[in-house]
């Protein structure tokens, strides 16, 4: 049975900490099947996931021996999830698997339990519906905050009857509480959902369940459209948000609401089917903006779109068309997955009505028919990325209805001129296209554009005139031009003949004066800039939509022929010319993302470094990398949204003081919302120490939000502040390594796990009274740990010591200092059978 919980207790088993630790160092294998599993593709990312590198290989012949060798000898877990057939493991897998070691271990998910016996399962456990308690406290934490007992009360009667008619399935009763979420906490707005329709609709296929076109149903129709669009991705296939705020814009499923840009309305339809948990937010991704959709709901979205879309490999694609001679008719929406396709099938440009077309996992595309655009001129949407097509046909032009065009990732070498035909484009990527290095000047024809990506393509500059393009609200990889021919190379006088022969075509930081409508905006070689005047024409800070802004300054490309400099090569003048450069890029309050990158001033900008936040205050998320020669760092403890800091290559920083908080400000907390704070390679950074414990305001709190603290390769640190040990009181995991000169670490009464790596001269780590994993990895020197009485697992690796340490031979007191700790990894010891020790292991 679908949506039961078969996967998320697979997840649950395979994040086991008590499994991870049976299986450490070995490979833990997580594989989606689905119906139509591509066997090249699992074979690849079992090798990749086992340790290996299949390259660009496809071939199966090539790909099995290449398994066999990555997992011989070893023992590993495999969880092969949502499986429809035995012939994954009879045909493709067992063979190769079977040079594994004899007590590895493999998991499976299927709806059939008689798949899993042809598979020779050895246990069997069949996942049970919820009760109707579980089920209303499933729904009660989804629907209910603290304060809202009451209503919780008056509502029971009515939500145990909508807890009922999901019928003990988790994924219906995460829908249905999804869109409880969106209604009043009111009798006659439950009862409302308790007596829809939806719940008995009799045209659903089978084993599709009511509550799920029930969440469906509630949907806005907007969002109706950009539910059934989320169709045409294959079975567990990671969604992310802007390609899908770009393509529902493209299909014009949306209309602006009030005064709301079209592009926030759709971006709030992103958030809303997360909320709603029609999409599930992958855990790797910020801000939930990578996505995967459970394969009922995403049947659900098929049966809806019905015969208008199609997912699937060209020769399934055929058989569809073959047996209905309406489909190609009706055809609106066609996504071609197919690992094998080579060229585009003929068939294919029949579809004269087709609106979107996605080559999804197609890599062996690389010549496209000059005749398939001018068949093809309904076209909406799209997306050749990932493919290895090298030419984009001139018959491009002809595409005159397009709005969305992705070539990411491809190996192509230009675009036509033909391309400023397409009038109505609004999003051009073309990120990562290592070959590509001018854009067309027809770009300045698309007068629709929106959104322009061009971030890791080594183009030498946007043509002049992109200012004129006034729909732009986001600029992914605007390059400085050269206008002086400043830093083109080591001797490479080739390269610079060319940049001078190009450079009165490329635009300057004065055109996005005119693009008022930026809202996302990166800036690369800023070195380039020649004055502040220049600088100062961008009027960044007049942009009253800017939320997220990167500007990078080009120190070193190992990419390139041509080694860059570094910061300490730059002289006088040009420090002072990126200060005052930087001193003009002022951005506007509205800023939520700022990142900076190679920037080689002395000092941060008057902007960073004022008394007053006012210009920063909406500042959510802020990374500093590789400011080499800046000091001292601004005073962030007082931006009051700030809830993610990186620092990173700050090499001339040896102290963080009270400048950091810039302590005596009328404030009542510094770091209110800081979640995550790190710093990396500061190798010159020694003190650390906030001056809290002099303040005669003691009401004023430090850090109270954070989560999570990392240090790393910051050799001559000597200390932690006193006043982040009081003050940081949720903090949960601390990450630190290459601290050579931190003697100690103690007292965190919150912190959960802690680890700590290549610490030479750490001689005490104490008082963790909730520390539930403790993982000390190259810390030759550890001396002293208190107390692992309670410890549960401890895992050793690496061969260079043949007995415990010290500290942990001797161990031993009444009352454990680390009540809680149920896992301790030490990576640099070793305890074998036979020697001394090993009984105080066994």
């Amino acid at each position: 049975m679908g949506g039961i919980g078969k996967t998320t207790l697979a997840q649950k088993i395979y994040n086991d900490e008590k499994l991870r630790d049976n299986f450490n160092q070995m490979p833990r294998i997580w594989l989606c099947v689905s119906q139509d599993f591509s066997e090249s593709e699992l074979l690849k990312s079992i090798i990749k996931q086992a340790g290996g590198d299949p390259g660009e290989t496809k071939e199966k012949e090539v790909l099995e021996p290449m398994l066999c060798q990555v997992i011989m000898n070893k023992k590993f877990f495999l969880v092969l999830d949502d499986v429809w057939d035995a012939q994954v493991w009879d045909e493709l897998l067992r063979k190769p698997l079977q040079n594994g070691l004899a007590d590895s271990r493999i998991l499976i998910t299927t709806r059939n339990i008689n798949i899993a016996k042809q598979m020779g399962a050895i246990y069997n456990h069949m996942v049970e519906k919820l009760s109707r308690e579980d089920g209303w406290s499933l729904i009660c934490k989804m629907v209910f905050e603290e304060g809202d007992e009451q209503d919780m009360h008056d509502l029971s009667d009515t939500g145990m009857k909508i807890v009922e008619k999901c019928d003990g399935l988790p994924l219906a009763l995460r829908t249905v509480g999804g869109v409880l979420r969106t209604k009043a906490k009111r009798q006659s707005e439950w009862l409302q959902v308790l007596h829809s329709p939806a719940w008995s609709f009799a045209k659903l296929p089978d084993g599709m369940m009511g509550a799920l076109y029930l969440s469906y149903q509630d949907l806005p129709p907007p969002l109706k459209q950009c539910f059934t669009c989320l169709s045409l991705f294959p079975e567990d296939y990671l969604i992310t948000r802007d390609p899908f705020v770009n393509s529902c814009m493209a299909e014009g499923f949306v209309t602006s609401e009030g005064s709301m840009p079209l592009h926030d309305v759709v971006e709030g339809y992103w958030r809303e089917l997360v909320q709603r948990n029609l999409l599930q937010p992958d855990p790797s991704w910020y801000d939930e903006q990578g996505c995967r959709m459970h394969d009922l709901l995403r049947s659900l979205a098929q049966h809806i779109a019905q015969d208008e879309c199609f997912v699937g490999d060209a020769q399934a694609f055929e058989r569809k068309i073959g047996a209905s001679s309406s489909s190609s008719i009706k055809l609106r929406r066609l996504s071609i997955v197919d690992e094998k396709l080579e060229t585009i099938p003929d068939l294919i440009k029949e579809q004269t009505s087709l609106r979107t077309l996605l080559l999804i996992r197609s890599p062996l595309i690389h010549d496209l028919p000059e005749d398939l655009f001018r068949k093809l001129r309904s076209l909406r949407v799209l997306d050749l990325s990932k493919t290895t097509i090298n030419n984009v046909p001139t018959s491009l032009g002809d595409l005159v209805h397009l709005r969305y065009l992705d070539l990411h990732a491809t190996p192509i070498r230009e675009i036509p001129e033909s391309i400023a035909n397409l009038k109505n484009l609004q999003f051009l990527t073309l990120h990562n296209c290592k070959y590509l290095h001018s854009l067309p000047s027809g770009i300045l024809g698309l007068i629709s554009l929106r959104r322009l990506v061009v971030r890791d393509t080594p183009i030498d500059g946007l043509p002049m005139g992109i200012g004129r393009l006034q729909k732009l609200h986001s600029i992914w990889g605007f390059v400085v031009n050269d206008s002086e021919g400043r830093r083109s190379g080591a001797g490479d006088d080739r390269k610079q003949e060319h940049q001078g022969q190009q450079q009165g075509r490329f635009c300057t930081l004065e055109e996005l004066k005119s693009l008022s409508q930026l809202k996302y905006l990166s800036i690369y070689k800023l070195e380039r800039v020649s004055n502040r005047a220049e600088a100062r024409a961008a009027a960044l800070q007049a942009k009253p939509h800017l939320v997220e802004l990167e500007m990078h300054c080009t120190l070193s490309s190992s990419s390139s022929d041509v080694q860059q400099p570094g910061a300490n090569d730059y002289g006088k003048e040009e420090i002072k010319r990126i200060e005052e450069v930087f001193e003009e890029l002022h951005p506007p309050p509205c800023l939520e993302v700022l990142g900076i990158s190679g920037y080689f001033g002395h000092e941060f900008p008057g902007w960073m470094m004022t008394p007053s936040p006012s210009s920063l205050r909406n500042l959510r998320r802020l990374d500093l990398t590789n400011c080499a020669l800046c000091q001292p760092l601004p005073p962030l403890g007082l931006l009051q949204q700030l809830d993610y800091l990186w620092i990173q290559g700050a090499s001339a920083i040896t102290s963080i003081g009270r400048e950091f908080l810039l302590l005596g400000s009328c404030i009542s907390s510094y770091f209110p919302k800081l979640r995550e704070l790190g710093f990396k390679d500061m190798p010159s950074w020694e003190e650390w120490w906030w001056g809290c414990e002099e303040e005669d305001n003691q009401t004023t709190s430090l850090l109270p939000s954070l989560k999570i603290l990392k240090i790393a390769e910051c050799p001559k640190l000597r200390s932690l502040p006193e006043s982040l040990l009081c003050q940081a009181a949720v903090l949960e995991y601390l990450y630190i390594e290459g601290a050579h000169s931190l003697r100690e670490v103690q007292n965190f009464p919150s912190l959960t796990k802690l680890t700590i790596v290549d610490n030479s001269s750490l001689k005490r780590v104490f008082n963790f009274p909730a520390l539930k994993h403790l993982d000390v990895e190259a810390c030759k020197e550890l001396m002293y740990v208190e107390s692992v009485d309670a410890v549960e697992h401890m895992e050793l690796n690496d061969q260079e010591a043949e007995s415990l340490p010290e500290w942990l031979v001797g161990a031993g007191e009444e009352q454990p200092r680390f009540p809680c700790l149920h896992k301790l990894t030490l990576k640099n010891k070793i305890c074998r059978r036979g020697l001394p020790d090993w009984p105080l292991i066994r």
